[in-house]
C-alpha cells in the first residue's frame, strides 16, 4: 500500500509587537478584510454622526398669513385700449372680485395703471381653453396676446422651529425658500418671489437670538441670520418674513394642477457653527392653495306707506325735520286724511288750507331710495272746467321742471310740499324754515309743485331722495295746500297724485 503524504500547507509569517506567528492562508484574508473594514468605518464615521444630527430641529412650521396662489395667466387675445374685459388661457389661475391687476408693458406699449376684477367667468367661456375676467373699469392700454395678466398674492411668513444643537456665537441659522425667488413684483410658477425683500422687513426672536443690521442678510432665495449670541439647545426660535409687512409673492398655481388641490413647496432651515459647519437641519412643506369663495343671495327689498296726519296737527311734531321745511304750522283742513283720501276741506279767500300724510320707506338698497310724485292734472272742477293755479307755474316741461312756487292767501293756488330730513336742498327745492302759514292771511315761505304732464310725457316732481345706503323707516311729510280768490267758481275741485318709491340696489 502506497504511503498519502498530506499536502503541503502555506504558512504567512507576520509580526506584531515584535511577535513571530505562522497562520494559515485564510486566516490571512479574514484579517486583511477586517483591517480594510475598520478603516473604511473610520474615515466615514463622523458622516454618520453629523447628518443624524443635521436632522433634528423639532416643531418646525411656517404659518402664511395667506396660502391663496398668485394669478397669472397670459392673454389669449389682443386687448384693445379702454376694454372692460381680457380674454385668458384657462391655466389654472383663479382672479377674485376686487384683486387688483395689471398688464406689465412690454416693447412698444405703454405702462397703465392696475385695474380692480369685478369677476371672472365659468371655466370653458367663451371656449374650453379660454376664460374671461371682467374688470370695474377699463383697462387704458392696448395690450397684445401672450402678455400676462397679473394678481400678485403677498404673504407674510412666520416661521418656527426648536434647536437641539446650541448655536454658539457667530453662529448662523440660514432659511432657503424654493425656487429662483426673483427680485421681482411679478409671481412664479416655481417658488416665491422675494418682491426685493430688505432685511429690515425680516425679524429674529427667541433663545437670546441676535441678528439685526449687517448680521442679516437677504440673498433671494436665502435669508441667513449671523447670530452675534449663543443660542441654547433647546431654544424656540421665531423667524418673521415681512415682519413689517407682507411682501414675499406666493407663486402661482403649478399648470395642470386640478383646482382644490394644494401646492407643497419646501423650505429648509439649517444652523450653523461660527465655522458655517452644519448643526442642525429640517425642511418643511408650505402649501398654496385656491381660496374659497363663499356666496349666499340677499333679495333686494322696499316697502312703502303711506298714512294719513290727523286735522288740527303740526307738521313738526310729526317730523321734527319739518321745523326746518315750513315751521310750526299744522293742518286746518277740518277733516283728517287717510292713507287714500286728503279733503282740504272748505276753501275761502281769507285762509290757506293744508292737510297732510307720512310717507315711510324701508329698504335695504345699497344706494338708498327716492319717491317721486306726478299728478293727473289741474286742482279742477270738472262741471265748470274752472282750476287753481299750480303753484309751481304750470305743467312740467321736465323733470323738476318749472321749479315749485309759493301761495297766497286770496289768490287761486294749489299744490304739494315735502318736509323732512331727505327732501331736495338744491333745485327744486321747496322753501325756507319759517314765516309759513297755512290758516292765516299771509303767504307761505314753503314752495309747492302740482307736478303734472300733458300727452305721453313721463315727468315728475322729486319729492325726497336718499343715497346714503340702507334705511328702516325713514319718513317724509307731503303737505297739500290750496287757497283761493273771492271769485274762484264754486264746486268741487279735485286731482290725483301717484307716488312712486324706488329703491336703488
Amino acid at each position: 500500500m502506497k504511503k498519502v503524504l498530506d499536502k503541503p500547507q502555506k504558512v504567512l509569517h507576520y509580526t506584531i509587537v515584535g511577535l513571530s506567528k505562522s497562520v494559515p492562508y485564510k486566516m490571512k484574508v479574514i484579517i486583511k478584510n477586517l483591517f480594510f473594514s475598520l478603516i473604511f468605518l473610520l474615515l466615514i464615521g463622523p458622516l454618520f454622526i453629523q447628518k443624524a444630527n443635521a436632522a433634528s430641529l423639532i416643531s418646525v412650521s411656517d404659518t402664511l398669513t395667506t396660502s391663496r396662489p398668485s394669478a397669472a395667466a397670459p392673454l389669449s387675445a389682443n386687448l384693445a385700449a379702454n376694454s372692460g374685459q381680457a380674454q385668458i388661457f384657462d391655466n389654472g389661475s383663479f382672479f377674485l372680485a376686487s384683486d387688483s391687476a395689471v398688464i406689465y408693458p412690454d416693447t412698444g406699449e405703454t405702462a397703465a395703471p392696475a385695474v380692480n376684477v369685478a369677476s371672472m367667468s365659468a371655466t370653458g367661456v367663451p371656449s374650453s381653453t379660454n376664460r374671461i375676467v371682467y374688470f370695474t373699469n377699463t383697462f387704458t392700454q392696448s395690450r397684445h396676446q401672450g402678455d400676462v395678466l397679473i394678481t400678485n398674492v403677498t404673504a407674510k411668513h412666520t416661521i418656527k422651529f426648536t434647536t437641539v444643537s446650541t448655536i454658539p456665537v457667530n453662529g448662523y441659522i440660514v432659511i432657503t425658500f424654493p425656487g429662483a425667488a426673483q427680485n421681482t413684483a411679478s409671481p412664479s410658477a416655481t417658488g416665491f418671489s422675494f418682491n426685493n425683500l430688505a432685511n429690515t422687513n425680516v425679524t429674529f426672536s427667541g433663545g437670546g437670538v441676535n441678528c439685526t443690521g449687517t448680521n442679516l442678510t437677504v440673498s433671494a432665495p436665502t435669508i441667513t441670520c449671523h447670530t452675534s449670541a449663543q443660542v441654547n439647545g433647546g431654544s424656540t426660535i421665531t423667524a418673521t418674513v415681512g415682519s413689517n409687512t407682507p411682501q414675499l409673492i406666493n407663486p402661482a398655481k403649478t399648470p395642470n394642477n386640478p383646482a382644490g388641490t394644494a401646492d407643497a413647496w419646501k423650505v429648509t432651515i439649517q444652523t450653523q457653527d461660527n465655522n458655517q459647519v452644519n448643526l442642525d437641519y429640517a425642511a418643511l412643506r408650505v402649501g398654496t392653495i385656491e381660496a374659497v369663495t363663499v356666496q349666499a343671495l340677499v333679495e333686494p327689498t322696499i316697502t312703502f306707506t303711506i298714512a294719513g296726519i290727523p286735522d288740527n296737527t303740526t307738521f313738526n311734531s310729526v317730523n321734527a325735520s319739518c321745523a326746518l321745511n315750513g315751521g310750526n304750522d299744522k293742518t286746518n283742513s277740518g277733516i283728517g286724511a287717510s292713507a287714500t283720501n286728503v279733503n282740504l276741506g272748505l276753501l275761502n279767500s281769507g285762509n290757506i288750507n293744508a292737510s297732510g300724510q307720512t310717507l315711510t320707506v324701508s329698504t335695504n338698497g345699497s344706494s338708498g331710495y327716492a319717491i317721486t310724485a306726478t299728478s293727473s292734472g289741474h286742482f279742477i272742477n270738472p262741471a265748470s272746467g274752472f282750476f287753481l293755479t299750480d303753484a309751481n307755474g304750470g305743467s312740467l316741461t321736465a323733470n323738476d321742471t318749472p321749479v315749485p312756487g309759493g301761495i297766497t292767501a286770496g289768490t287761486a293756488d294749489f299744490g304739494i310740499s315735502p318736509c323732512g330730513s331727505h327732501v331736495p336742498t338744491s333745485s327744486p327745492t321747496y322753501g325756507g324754515a319759517s314765516g309759513v302759514v297755512f290758516n292765516g292771511a299771509s303767504a307761505s315761505t314753503a314752495l309747492f309743485t302740482n307736478p303734472w304732464n300733458t300727452g305721453t310725457n313721463s315727468y315728475y316732481a322729486t319729492i325726497t331722495s336718499y343715497t346714503g345706503g340702507p334705511v328702516s323707516n325713514d319718513q317724509t311729510v307731503i303737505r297739500y295746500a290750496a287757497a283761493v280768490s273771492g271769485t274762484t267758481p264754486a264746486g268741487v275741485y279735485t286731482t290725483t297724485i301717484s307716488y312712486v318709491a324706488t329703491a336703488t340696489f
